[in-house]
């Protein structure tokens, strides 16, 4: 999930509730994350819990969807470059948000 975010995050640079469930949503990015291996469990699952009650139903499907990619990266960036400016905004301000407030370093 910390690539993902990242992509997310730093479009610059470089994360609910659909079909998956809030809770299912929250598995999937929290194991995407813990899969990543440079992140501790609390700080993904407070990284996941931010984006499953903070984000759009539709922006935390994006993430789910990535974490079922073979390259996250891409799939994120090619998802970004489809989002409105509002949503792209929102995104960015949730998951940056979520960044600081779960201590993830940067």
């Amino acid at each position: 999930m910390k690539k993902v975010i990242f992509a997310s995050l730093f479009a610059i640079g470089l994360a609910a509730c659909g079909g998956a469930g809030g809770g299912g949503a929250k598995a999937a990015l929290v194991q995407s994350c813990l899969d990543d291996g440079s992140t501790d469990e609390s700080t993904c699952n407070c990284m996941a819990d931010k984006a499953v009650s903070d984000l759009d139903p539709k922006l935390v499907d994006i993430l789910v969807e990535a974490t079922k990619a073979e390259d996250e990266d891409a799939f994120m960036m090619s998802k970004m470059s489809e989002l409105s400016p509002e949503e792209m905004t929102s995104f960015m301000t949730v998951m940056m948000g979520a960044a600081t407030e779960c201590g993830m370093e940067m």
